[in-house]
């Protein structure tokens, strides 16, 4: 196997990749109940501020969608 063949192989690897986050980053944000004023607020909040009020960064796009976060606190 050549250099010129895992290369061929490697990029279309890489942008089969690519167009799956792309794909799922589109239709997140086409989605009716994506609020991206939420999203985009929530973003430049920073990591501290974020746990101050409860949430992770891994949240924000569940929130901007109307989701709720259930932390086992009743």
């Amino acid at each position: 196997m050549s250099t010129q063949t895992l290369t061929t192989y490697y990029c279309a690897f890489c942008d089969a990749v690519a167009n799956f986050f792309k794909s799922a980053v589109e239709n997140t944000s086409m989605d009716p109940r994506f609020n991206k004023e939420t999203y985009r607020q929530l973003s430049a909040l920073s990591d501290y501020e974020l746990r101050d009020i409860g949430i992770t960064r891994g949240d924000i796009t569940h929130i901007s969608m109307g989701g709720d976060i259930y932390r086992g606190n009743n």
